[in-house]
């Protein structure tokens, strides 16, 4: 790895300009990941996944050696905690549009932002970000967004099934399956992606941690939704689903900080993960990047308006906290 902002000025740029290589750029922030892992989970995982990706991007352009840009250590909409850092919308959309600004004066041609934060609003921050790329004439993703499409579409976890085979108990393994949709933080999931990347700062504790409790989606957002399904907008509706059901997790109390059983992870279902998505991400990346193809945008590409820039949505008041969460 090699990182381009520590290079001589000179040096940085001709070696964007003679391997035209990406630089990844990565913007993930100190957030809440429950009892059991770091505040610096995104970025663990993230660093992780950009690994395996590059290798793939390698593989079909053996000239590109393995450049980033640092780490934006910012995100908004952060789960809360002890240590947790927010930034609010407008702030990082600027700040991240800044950084690949400069990236772009320096010489950059392919550019990836790299994060592990599911926001949809952080996703739309780093956006701002490609969009400026784009004019600029430099090419750039969000690989994130793969994922997040594919959470939004999925029904259940059985074409995943793989992931689960570890569990024993039936009942246990139909939970994991028919929870994985609404798996959307420091649960099964990204637990399991933890073990395989970062395993040293997953603490024993989770397997003490009882399931999140069941998940009400909000009364308001899960009307719209059925509104949005009956008039035939099928896309809004799973958007609108998808927003209720966390806005209900938002409303736990005491508020856990993760969502389904990160007890049930393991290394080998992290493992199996991750193929999934870098496979995914290897794919999308090479159509924008080696190819010119447009890049996958954030889901949700209402909600920065409707949130009036992520000055609205659920909050969680420091009384709510679990006591973990408080420590």
């Amino acid at each position: 790895m090699i990182h381009v902002l520590e290079l001589p000025h000179r040096d940085a740029r001709a070696l964007l300009r003679d391997t035209g290589a990406p630089v990844f750029l990565f913007v993930n922030p100190v957030e809440y990941h429950g009892p059991h892992l770091s505040l610096r989970n995104d970025a663990l995982l993230a660093a992780g996944l950009a690994k395996d990706l590059h290798a793939r991007l390698q593989a079909a352009h053996p000239g590109w050696p393995f450049l980033t840009a640092g780490e934006l250590g910012l995100g908004c909409d952060v789960t809360p905690g002890a240590g947790a850092v927010e930034t609010r919308y407008p702030l990082l959309r600027r700040l991240v549009v800044d950084a690949c600004r400069a990236l772009a004066d320096l010489g950059a041609r392919r550019v990836v932002l790299m994060s592990f934060h599911g926001s949809p609003n952080h996703s739309h921050a780093l956006q701002a970000g490609a969009r400026l790329l784009a004019r600029r004439g430099v090419q750039a993703l969000a690989p994130l967004n793969v994922v997040l499409h594919e959470l939004l579409a999925l029904d259940d976890g059985a074409p995943y099934a793989e992931a689960f085979a570890h569990v024993d108990d039936p009942a246990e393994r139909a939970a994991l399956v028919r929870e994985l949709p609404h798996d959307f933080h420091a649960g099964f999931f990204e637990t399991s992606l933890s073990l395989h990347y970062a395993p040293h700062t997953v603490s024993d504790t989770r397997r003490e941690l009882p399931p999140c409790p069941p998940l009400r989606p909000a009364r308001g957002l899960a009307l719209a939704g059925h509104l949005a399904r009956v008039v035939g907008a099928r896309r809004l509706a799973r958007e609108l689903a998808y927003v209720a059901t966390g806005a209900g997790w938002y409303a736990l109390r005491p508020f856990p900080g993760y969502t389904g059983r990160p007890a049930l992870a393991s290394a080998a279902a992290g493992a199996y993960f991750a193929r999934e998505i870098v496979e995914r991400q290897a794919a999308a990346a090479l159509a924008v990047l080696g190819a010119g193809a447009s890049a996958p945008r954030p889901v949700l590409g209402w909600l920065p308006t409707a949130s009036l820039g992520g000055r609205l949505g659920p909050r969680v008041p420091l009384s709510a906290w679990s006591d973990d969460a408080r420590a």
